[in-house]
């Protein structure tokens, strides 16, 4: 759907083109590159969504309908944002260097779980998921993974406990017999680029530190300097855990687990100093959600030398993502609430982009800490509060002297803290007065809490003379409306987006796909920048495929929520309509990898289709040197041929 935008906008829709677009519009005019129409399928026009008018009536006293949500999505938002269009122009040859192996052989949910080689009977399953964390040191990429993160995020986030399966996945939840449900540990891998070979760490460590691993949801961030490599990711049971080798032998040298912080997402190599982001375990009040530390150690097996950190940054918030820009170190966060508060606008961290002191010589010390800014705030783009409380700040890049962030939005995420601030007299959803939320109701907050991934890129961020722009967004969003009891779009000043500049540079949100959720990776390569995408369209296709076929479908709220606000029958339909109503915008499956070639320069398609593998349905890490970009993909569909993580190298022939 994404780039056929650019076959059908005609001249005088949408926005104006601005005068950092000119050179875009001539590099546009003179390329002759294959329109991603050849591979998405064509945008719907309004008449592909009236057939839907006698089914879907007005409910309410605000005359809510879900069908002008669906043309919204599917159709005016590309009019009104002026969409440009996205090219597909592939110009890197793509290696396969290494892929998640056949680890477990699945019988049925709930039987008994064997060992491969698989007996007739028996699926082979690859539970290793994500290419989670990514970092290349001494010729050699470092990686840690994550197992069946699909189930892990249905179970945590989405509250689901009833057990699926489909040809392309299977979670088993509770009913599982590993006793620990679909959580697996994590690999801690080391691809040698100058031999080729793939080897294990987990078999270099000692007991202890071999707990720690299996004691470890997953290996969400990697670092590298001074000859030492970290693998870190949050525990099962408390703080995070970090592992750290030798970068030229692979050699382990030590492991810690820290308790005062739970999650730790990226590092950042910055003049000499390595940096990292966390999430305090315990918030309260007015105290930190986040914190970036300085490593301050050596390669050593002390462990008080090695795992010697430094606070240089406090934020509201947990930190995800960081890079340098200008002389400064910006971070992105994710949403952050008080230990054992729900999750709702009033007790709401919103996400934002932080921005250190100016680094010195030195770098940053602990006198820096609480000199960190705020300097932009989701609240500053999202007229929603709710879906503004659950957006998560993405990746964030420093290109071409402008800087570059994006956000994550986990699909139902939203539908279902709506849902639990119904359930909680906060918000009402019931718009025809009935005492229940039946499927019209449902599917009405499934389509308006939604939001596809926004990119925005400013100068100057966080100084009077900044200029924000959404790059990839929307110039109106769905909002809650107390009048209609529901959600509503109309293009308005109450439904614009916040920005002064309120137009969107290039396109819609998720470049133009709906199912685009997060901006998950950025990497500079060859004066180029890349941004990889989590692409649920997959899912969804799956979730069409039951649907159409009667098959079991998960209702689209989590099972205990559905029970206190409606029937799960009534879910049910709202979710089988939802993925129904959307299939006239569903594209081809497969994450996205897309290339900027400059700042005034939108976005071309380097893959659509996953980069060969339909079931990579994210682009997850990238890390890059002079030679080539390395990717690492998120893939969770444990029982498909093609299933499992994979790590890829791409570059100029």
């Amino acid at each position: 759907m994404a780039g056929a935008v650019g076959m059908w906008v005609v001249t005088g829709c949408g926005a104006a083109p601005q005068p950092e677009d000119m050179e875009l519009e001539q590099a546009g005019a003179d390329s002759q590159a294959e329109p991603l129409g050849a591979d998405l399928p064509r945008v719907p026009m309004e008449k592909d969504a009236a057939w839907e008018l006698d089914m879907y009536p007005m409910t309410g006293a605000g005359g809510l309908s879900p069908l002008s949500l669906v043309k919204f999505w599917t159709y005016e938002r590309f009019i009104i944002n002026g969409d440009k269009g996205i090219w597909t122009r592939p110009e890197l040859e793509r290696k396969l260097l290494a892929k998640a192996e056949v680890d477990e052989c699945f019988s049925s949910i709930g039987g008994p779980i064997s060992q491969p080689p698989c007996e007739p009977g028996t699926q082979p399953k690859r539970n290793q998921a994500y290419v989670w964390g990514l970092a290349k040191a001494d010729k050699s990429l470092y990686f840690g993974t994550v197992a069946n993160t699909l189930c892990l995020v249905q179970q945590g986030f989405l509250g689901f406990t009833t057990p699926e399966q489909n040809p392309y996945w299977v979670c088993e939840f509770g009913d599982s017999q590993s006793g620990t449900g679909d959580f697996r540990p994590p690999n801690l891998q080391r691809y040698d680029l100058r031999n080729h070979e793939l080897t294990s760490l987990n078999e270099s460590l000692p007991g202890w530190a071999e707990l720690l691993r299996r004691t470890t949801l997953g290996l969400r961030s990697a670092g590298a300097e001074n000859g030492v490599v970290f693998l870190a990711g949050p525990s099962v049971i408390s703080g995070i855990n970090l592992f750290a080798f030798d970068s030229e032998t692979g050699g382990f040298l030590g492991a810690k687990n820290i308790p005062q912080y739970n999650n730790i997402r990226e590092w950042v190599n910055v003049r000499g100093a390595l940096y990292t982001g966390v999430a305090y375990s315990d918030v309260q009040g007015n105290s930190p959600g986040g914190a970036v530390l300085r490593w301050r150690g050596w390669k050593s097996s002390n462990p008080a030398v090695l795992f010697n950190f430094e606070v240089v940054g406090k934020t509201d918030a947990e930190v995800a993502n960081l890079v340098e820009h200008a002389g400064r170190i910006y971070v992105t966060t994710w949403p952050t609430f008080n230990t054992g508060s729900a999750r709702s606008p009033q007790t709401a961290r919103f996400a934002g982009v932080w921005r250190s002191p100016r680094l010195e010589h030195h770098g940053l010390n602990d006198r820096d800490a609480r000199k960190w800014d705020k300097v932009w705030d989701i609240r500053d783009y999202e007229p929603d509060l709710l879906a503004a409380a659950v957006t998560g700040g993405g990746a964030v890049a420093s290109f071409d002297g402008r800087l570059y962030w994006g956000t994550m939005h986990v699909p139902f995420l939203a539908t279902s803290v709506a849902l639990g601030a119904h359930a909680a007299g906060l918000v009402d959803l019931d718009a025809d007065g009935d005492g229940s939320l039946g499927w019209l109701e449902l599917l009405n907050t499934a389509l308006g809490t939604h939001r596809s991934t926004s990119v925005f890129q400013s100068d100057e961020l966080g100084n009077e003379d900044e200029k924000v722009r959404v790059i990839y967004g929307e110039k109106y969003l769905p909002t809650y409306s107390r009048y209609a009891k529901g959600y509503t779009i109309e293009f308005d000043a109450a439904h614009r987006n916040r920005l002064k500049n309120p137009d969107p540079r290039w396109g819609s949100s998720g470049l133009g796909n709906f199912f685009n959720a997060y901006t998950w990776a950025f990497n500079v390569y060859n004066n180029d920048l890349y941004l990889g995408t989590f692409d649920w369209s997959q899912l969804a296709l799956v979730g069409l495929q039951e649907a159409i076929g009667n098959g079991p479908l998960p209702p689209m709220a989590p099972p205990e929520l559905a029970a206190d606000v409606s029937s799960v029958e009534d879910a049910r339909r709202a979710h089988h309509d939802y993925l129904r109503l959307l299939n006239i915008a569903l594209p081809k499956p497969g994450a996205d990898l897309f290339r900027f070639g400059n700042r005034n320069k939108s976005a071309v398609a380097e893959s659509l289709r996953g980069l060969g593998n339909d079931t990579n349905y994210g682009v997850r890490t990238l890390v890059s040197d002079k030679k080539a970009l390395y990717v690492g993909t998120a893939n969770p569909m444990n029982l498909h041929p093609d299933g499992g993580w994979e790590l890829l190298q791409l570059k100029k022939d």
